[in-house]
């Protein structure tokens, strides 16, 4: 019988691996000609539109996306204008990038989001970060924060597109749904929340926040 999904998440975090789940889930996609659920083969449609509603032009500015799975954010954010980095922790979805955009000028790379090169450290000036934070175990959370913040340089800007919840609402399942109190962190990093925007679409609410170092 064909593993679940949660089935398959819950056996890597059970061995203490939490991020080992991603290749498997992107592996077993290639193998079937498929994709994972997540990847929308698009540039998520609230980065977009958020893009568009703000002017967002990149103007040779460095940009990196966090956790790039197929590579539709990174690709967006390179026609705006952008230099742009992505990484994922699994190499099959940076292959997948590969075969995907042959053509493309954004350098696709495997990293772990704990195990980054020390050059990105305040090294971009636009950081994308779409969900990546919270499809890790919530024990890790104040971590992976930190480690996303660590990749914005002086004057740069940080956008984070995550599931929202209410502070007194309980965290369940992956991924789990941050708070806007939860986004505070970065303005405890000397960061600035320039814009704060909420969305529904009648399953979830999505948050949209950028902050500006």
């Amino acid at each position: 019988m064909t593993k679940s999904i949660p089935e398959i998440i819950q056996e890597y975090l059970a061995k203490g691996d939490a991020t080992g789940w991603f290749e498997e889930l992107y592996s077993r996609a290639d193998k079937n000609n498929t994709t994972p659920p997540w990847a929308g083969m698009e540039a998520d449609s609230y980065f977009v539109k958020w893009a568009e509603k703000n002017s967002l032009k990149g103007d040779n500015r460095t940009a990196i996306v966090i956790g790039c799975g197929l590579g539709d954010d990174a690709e967006y954010l390179s026609e705006l204008g952008f230099k742009v980095t992505a990484f994922d922790v699994s190499s099959t979805a940076i292959e997948i990038c590969k075969k995907r955009f042959p053509g493309s000028s954004v350098s696709y790379q495997q990293a772990d989001l704990f195990q980054v090169p020390q050059v990105w450290h305040d090294g971009f000036d636009f950081v994308f970060e779409n969900r990546t934070i919270q499809a890790l175990p919530v024990e890790m959370e104040q971590q992976s924060k930190q480690e996303v913040a660590n990749l914005v340089a002086d004057n740069g800007q940080l956008l984070i597109l995550c599931h929202g919840r209410e502070p007194h609402e309980a965290k369940q399942g992956i991924p789990w749904a941050l708070s806007h109190e939860d986004l505070s962190f970065f303005i405890e990093q000397d960061m600035t929340e320039k814009t704060f925007e909420e969305y529904n679409d009648g399953r979830f609410r999505r948050f949209l926040a950028l902050y500006q170092k």
